[in-house]
């Protein structure tokens, strides 16, 4: 076995970690672990990080609907808009996309600009989750913010069918900042509505899924449930106030490397 195989099969481990902990950040590594350690395609990569994501999700999120910790009433703002914005995506925004983009006399790869894009929201809700620190601040009531959910909603269906990204990095913040959750909460809800999400996206792209070896992505699979048991185990030990600023640290950092990645790939394009 190659040595990037097994770094890559270590890795998965850690991609449970996230999800457990902080109920997203599993996308984020899954779809480069995939691509420089599997040495697989972007776009074949895109629909192993969503089974991988959807199953662990799924599989999360089981103990906390048993538990009532979810408010299924709130998260169908989010899921909804998603799952409309998710189909859109795969099937008319996405190949329509060209290439290449041409800015002045610079050449920019659509991928470029999609990971800048993304690390540029990681970056501003990493940002305003370390600013906010107080978990007392409650938001009295999410109607006044249906508008606004939706609107992420919405969003995170995009992600979700342009890179395979759960939008837990969104989600979290937004449950925070507008709908008053604590971080425990707000992370039980993320693995919920990323279950769906990515879910959803695997199952429009059905065509594609011959193709994928499934030897490989099952093992991977199975490391991550690994990891995400004992992110919710290390999750009940931690405090909310101290889970709720390193997640957005977490964020600020993988935000930053994507960054510094495309502008170094955008340089010597």
């Amino acid at each position: 076995m190659e040595l990037s195989l097994i770094f890559g099969y270590i890795l998965a481990i850690a991609v449970g970690l996230t999800m457990g902990i902080m109920g997203s950040g599993g996308s984020i590594l899954t779809l480069p672990i995939f691509v420089y350690l599997f040495h697989l395609a972007p776009a074949q990569a895109l629909d192993y990080s969503l089974f991988t994501i959807s199953t662990i999700s799924l599989i999360g999120s089981i103990s906390h609907l048993q538990k009532k910790e979810i408010d299924l009433k709130m998260s169908l703002f989010f899921i909804l808009p998603s799952l409309i914005s998710v189909y859109i995506t795969k099937q008319y925004i996405l190949p329509s996309i060209p290439e290449h983009f041409q800015i002045y006399q610079m050449m920019m790869h659509k991928d470029q600009i999609i990971m800048s894009l993304f690390s540029i929201i990681m970056i501003a809700s990493a940002l305003a989750m370390i600013k906010n620190r107080d978990d007392r601040h409650q938001v009295k009531t999410y109607k006044n913010n249906t508008i606004l959910i939706i609107s992420i909603g919405f969003l995170i269906g995009i992600l979700t069918g342009l890179v395979g990204a759960g939008g837990g990095f969104i989600i979290v913040p937004a449950l925070i900042l507008l709908l008053g959750n604590t971080i425990k909460q707000a992370t039980a809800a993320s693995l919920f509505i990323i279950a769906i999400n990515t879910t959803f996206g695997l199952l429009s792209n059905f065509k594609q899924l011959n193709q994928i070896n499934w030897t490989i992505l099952i093992i991977f699979t199975a490391i991550t449930l690994i990891g995400l048991m004992i992110g919710i185990q290390l999750k009940t030990k931690l405090k909310s106030e101290k889970l709720k600023v390193g997640f957005g640290y977490f964020l600020g950092a993988i935000g930053i490397v994507i960054a510094s990645i495309e502008i170094n790939q955008f340089i010597n394009f």
